[in-house]
């Protein structure tokens, strides 16, 4: 029931338009929509995409809240929603209801942007036009929506105690899950370590020991703090949602709402370089290099390092690909993934373990190269288009669509891909110099396999 498919995620979104009230832009990519955002109070707001043609449409409402030590709690809070409400009492009587509605789907999605924790709750289903009976089904998911989020199933007034022990099981297994992949554990330990003084160290579900010590009461407190603190985004992608904003408005006319803002702090440059190894009775080495990018902020010359970090380790004509991993042979995988809201960047790789110092000075040596300028209009031609098609994709679904502008409710400029792609478009290979000559090592982790070890 909550496992929707993320068919676009990209958390560095951010830009330089800002759409408001009425503002309608449509989109020039393969299907053809608009965007309108519109204010409903303070810190509250709704955003609707209108397009035609998709089969499936959807509703989302984030919450974003200041990443800190209440991270697990925060994490908990849309989970235990989306078990049960007034109107559905159990997960049995949830699941007759999105059986009826067609099979619609209810996901939730916890994420880390910057130095914020946006929680996301979605309801996904078919397009009212292939209702059989006519009847609405996006007005029937929006209200259920709606039930979820404001209606929580309450036992003398707070959530009830074995929802909230199964979420907590299940979001702790989460977390298991995430160390068993050596993948995932590494980049979180370098991204922990790089980040140890900066509240983006903090995993975006906080920590097992912080979730065990979750009781019913300390939950439903915090769920009232995000009814009143958070910032909010209505979405609605495709379909057809009449009642969305007056819900909205209403439901939140019954909170006293004082929303808290912060800001995420970019650091430039790294002063020294980390370094710290971890042993696991694994066969493959994992190998993570955290990098500042020398970012003031989101929108820092960003095109130039976005294509900077794709010419880099970003796609498969890539320098880490083709000389280190193909060429030199020191990689299983070898790739750069840029953080536009918080400005760094990690390469991950698989390695032998005994090839650790051998890959650190090949990565290093390649991102030399491209700060000499050793690379053709060809790689930036290659690395442009890598991007043009990426960002594209997300005019493929409603979902997509859905998950590129609400990943923008932190920032709250929304920009269309195509505004992006122009940007990258007119990157020059100077741009692309002086970007990779900005970034700088600050931490090295390495997961040495033991041997013997499977993976």
């Amino acid at each position: 029931m909550k496992n929707i498919k993320k068919e676009w995620k990209d958390s560095d979104v951010c830009g330089k338009m800002i759409f408001n009230f009425k503002n309608i832009v449509s989109g020039s990519g393969p299907m053809k929509y608009s965007f309108q955002k519109r204010d409903i109070s303070t810190g509250a707001e709704l955003c609707t995409i209108s397009a035609q043609g998709f089969k499936t449409a959807c509703v989302s409402i984030s919450f974003v809240m200041p990443l800190g030590e209440k991270a697990s709690l925060y994490a908990l809070v849309p989970n235990v929603l989306t078990r049960s409400s007034e109107k559905y009492p159990d997960v049995t009587a949830l699941e007759k209801k999105l059986a009826l509605l067609y099979g619609a789907d209810v996901g939730v999605d916890v994420s880390k942007i910057g130095e914020h924790q946006v929680l996301k709750i979605v309801v996904a289903c078919i397009d009212d036009r292939f209702a059989i009976d006519g009847e609405s089904i996006t007005g029937e998911c929006c209200d259920l929506l709606f039930e979820l989020v404001f209606n929580p199933r309450l036992v003398n007034g707070v959530f009830s105690a074995d929802d909230v022990e199964s979420e907590k099981r299940l979001l702790c297994e989460r977390l298991a899950a995430e160390t068993s992949d050596k993948r995932t554990y590494a980049k979180n330990r370098c991204e922990e370590i790089m980040c140890s003084d900066e509240l983006y160290g903090i995993n975006r579900l906080g920590s097992v020991e912080a979730i065990n010590g979750i009781t019913p009461e300390a939950l439903t407190d915090a769920y009232n703090e995000i009814l009143k603190n958070a910032k909010i985004s209505l979405c609605i992608s495709g379909g057809n949602f009449p009642n969305a904003e007056k819900m909205l408005a209403e439901r939140l006319s019954k909170v006293e709402r004082d929303v808290v803002e912060n800001e995420t702090v970019f650091v430039e440059s790294a002063e020294d370089v980390q370094y710290l190894k971890e042993q696991e009775p694994v066969k493959q080495g994992k190998l993570v290099m955290g990098f500042r990018m020398g970012m003031t902020n989101g929108d820092d010359n960003y095109a130039a390092r976005r294509v900077m970090v794709d010419l880099f380790g970003g796609s498969p004509h890539s320098k880490l690909f083709t000389v280190v991993r193909e060429k030199m042979s020191l990689c299983y995988y070898c790739s750069a993934r840029m953080i536009r809201a918080k400005g760094i960047m990690f390469v991950q790789s698989g390695i032998e373990s005994f090839n650790e110092e051998k890959a650190r000075d090949a990565i290093l040596s390649q991102l030399d190269a491209i700060k000499n300028g050793a690379f053709s209009q060809e790689d930036i031609d290659s690395s442009v288009k890598a991007l043009e098609d990426s960002f594209k994709s997300v005019t493929d679904s409603a979902e997509a669509l859905e998950s590129w502008f609400s990943s923008q409710v932190v920032s709250g400029k929304y920009l269309y891909p195509e505004d992006f792609i122009s940007g990258f478009k007119n990157v020059q290979k100077e741009d692309i110099i002086k970007a990779a000559g900005d970034v700088t090592l600050d931490t090295v982790f390495m997961l040495e396999g033991t041997a013997g070890g499977e993976e």
